[in-house]
């Protein structure tokens, strides 16, 4: 029992780890899309928004929300995930 709850806690910090990783990546995803979208100025600027909110919350340590953020943001941009 004591090495499945280690194995667990491994797992939680490791994914958890890789997870935030992957935040930085989204953003800069997210900037090259606006340098070369072709969207309206007004979608530019609501994904902009969301990749703004993204990278603070990523900042503040909240990666979930982070990503799901940064998710929208690439929605909006067409951006496949």
């Amino acid at each position: 029992m004591k090495k499945l709850l280690i194995a667990i806690a491994l797992t939680a910090f490791l994914s958890g780890t890789a997870f935030a990783s992957s935040c930085p990546m989204h953003v800069k995803k997210i900037d090259d899309a606006l340098a070369t979208s072709t969207a309206s100025e007004e979608v530019k600027a609501q994904a902009k928004a969301l990749r703004d909110e993204g990278q603070a919350l990523h900042d503040s340590g909240d990666h979930a929300n982070s990503m799901a953020k940064l998710a929208e943001a690439e929605a909006l941009l067409g951006i496949a995930q």
